[in-house]
């Protein structure tokens, strides 16, 4: 009920910009999470959607996003707040979706997308050593930097989203073939960068 009562108050105005909700978290005024809810629950369900592909896991997820933010909301404040949001969400999504397929292996655009990029990410270190992934964090970052601002939507949409290519296709009004190519030469481009900066091998 308190929380009804706070989305009604939200809904005559505007939605809240990013820094006046990141500014309730760290009040700890409880009217931040219906304000993150009112602008971001639809965002945040197309994330977990599109990993775990069942509708009572997403509102899960989504409460669970609510809570993680809660949580790390002081300390952190965060810089762009809709980014801050879609790493939680998809580390819970990613963790249900691994919980979900424990025994079982249900089909998943995350599986599909991530196994595209598989070959052109191995190397010789091991992930678990801290230097090699922020070497081959700071890596992909600068490739991505690099790119096109159109190249770079479609290539966080699909291998961070995993939104699908014909969702994409969509989005962006070119067909799916064009979408297609575009990620081809993007995961050709990032093998030549990655190898350039020393953290992938043939």
């Amino acid at each position: 009920m308190k929380e009804q009562q706070q989305k009604i108050l939200l809904k005559g105005r505007e939605h809240l910009s990013d820094d006046e909700i990141v500014e309730l978290y760290w009040n700890r005024n409880e009217k931040a999470i219906a304000a993150t809810d009112d602008k971001y629950r639809g965002f945040l369900f197309t994330i977990a959607y599109n990993i775990v592909h069942d509708h009572q896991d997403c509102e899960e997820c989504i409460n669970d996003t609510y809570l993680g933010t809660w949580n790390r909301i002081p300390p952190t404040r965060p810089n762009v707040f809709q980014a801050f949001l879609s790493r939680i969400m998809r580390n819970i999504a990613v963790n249900r979706y691994k919980y979900n397929t424990a025994d079982k292996r249900i089909p998943s655009e995350l599986t599909v997308s991530l196994e595209e990029l598989e070959h052109y990410m191995r190397s010789d270190m091991s992930i678990e050593e801290e230097l090699a992934i922020k070497q081959l964090g700071d890596a992909l970052n600068g490739y991505l930097y690099g790119l096109s601002e159109r190249d770079r939507l479609i290539f966080m949409s699909r291998y961070y989203y995993a939104d699908k290519v014909i969702e994409i296709a969509d989005m962006l009004n070119i067909s799916r073939n064009t979408v297609t190519k575009y990620l081809e030469s993007i995961r050709e481009g990032l093998k030549e960068h990655l190898i350039k900066e020393g953290v992938w091998h043939e």
